[in-house]
């Protein structure tokens, strides 16, 4: 009995039963992940950006966060009044696009015809295609969900971050409690996650951002139409690691091929292949060394695992969830790692 109270009494057993713990309590709250991930992602952005404000500006917590706050809402406002009319110009002539391909292609016209009427006379087709609606419906729903539950994370991450001085003290004095070592072990774990998803995020929206730049510029000099809204797909498809390249490819050759036929897909795939090449090589490299510097199998392979796990949210969480665990396990890819991960290990 005593060599088992003597085995619980260990730091790393603790410190495991404590990760067993938190995991348990998640799988209870999984209902409200979204929001508590989003909250996560917002108050680790926002509290960074506070912070250097702060250091250029003499103001307390609660101006900076309202400044914060109110520039990029205003900013994201602005840019949607002004955006969203060419938005609809330009979606709504993509159709046109592809339909003036097909034409001048008689063979793809034909076989379109083809696949029409076979799929008008297939009871089977009828079926999947009401099943489809039924999907659709349930996407639509979907996104108004996504949309309310945005909204309830800004709001909760602007009280956060504006109180974020209060909360800290707040935190901190349960590492004070009758059950520190427990309190302890918890901060321990969530400072380390928070980090490793907070710089995965950070990182990866500023190699979306000058991906999204790269390509709006190459998309440009090959007189690609519809630039506004490739751009936006580039960049939204983006902020999935280095998949959301490879899925991009699916609607900048399909309008490629409508707009100048297979000439302008292979000149498009080009593009996509050196801007590719120079976030894997260059950027990624350089930027995500913070946070994690997984291969390009286990990437892939996390991705997908995680996508079926996780659902849309997995493509977001699964390499940090996957860097938090090596590093819990003192697996490190990298010998020299960045200063994120060399701020973990400092920790230990």
């Amino acid at each position: 009995m005593e060599r088992i109270y003597q085995w619980f009494k260990k730091e790393d057993v603790q410190l495991y039963l404590t990760l067993a713990l938190l995991i348990v309590v998640l799988f209870f709250l999984r209902h409200f992940l979204s929001i508590i991930l989003l909250i996560t992602i917002f108050s680790f952005l926002a509290i960074k950006v506070t912070t250097r404000l702060r250091q250029w500006l003499p103001i307390g917590q609660v101006l900076a966060t309202l400044i914060v706050y109110v520039v990029v809402i205003g900013l994201i406002a602005l840019a949607l009044s002004y955006a969203a009319p060419s938005l609809a110009s330009q979606f709504s002539g993509i159709p046109h696009l592809i339909m003036r391909a097909i034409n001048d292609h008689p063979v793809w016209d034909k076989q379109l015809d083809t696949w029409v009427n076979k799929a008008l006379n297939s009871s089977e087709i009828m079926k999947h295609g009401q099943t489809a609606i039924e999907t659709g419906l349930h996407g639509l729903e979907s996104v108004g969900t996504a949309f309310s539950h945005v909204g309830v994370a800004v709001f909760l991450s602007l009280i956060f971050t504006a109180s974020y001085g209060r909360m800290k003290r707040f935190g901190d004095a349960f590492l004070h409690s009758r059950f520190k070592h427990f309190f302890t072990n918890v901060y321990y774990l969530v400072r380390k996650f928070v980090l490793i998803l907070g710089t995965v995020v950070d990182t990866q929206l500023i190699i979306c951002t000058i991906n999204t730049i790269l390509m709006t510029i190459g998309l440009f000099i090959l007189k690609m139409p519809s630039l506004m809204v490739l751009a936006v797909i580039v960049f939204i498809l983006g902020l999935v690691p280095v998949a959301g390249v490879l899925i991009s490819m699916i609607p900048l050759t399909l309008i490629a091929f409508a707009s100048g036929g297979l000439w302008k897909v292979v000149e498009v795939i080009i593009l996509v292949i050196i801007i590719h090449f120079f976030e894997s090589y260059f950027l990624h490299p350089r930027l995500m060394a913070s946070a994690t510097d997984l291969p390009i199998f286990v990437t892939f392979m996390t991705l997908i695992v995680s996508e079926e796990i996780f659902g849309v949210w997995g493509l977001i969480v699964g390499l940090p969830i996957v860097a938090f665990f090596l590093d819990i396990v003192g697996v490190h890819p990298k010998p020299n790692d960045g200063p994120i991960m060399q701020q973990l290990r400092d920790d230990n």
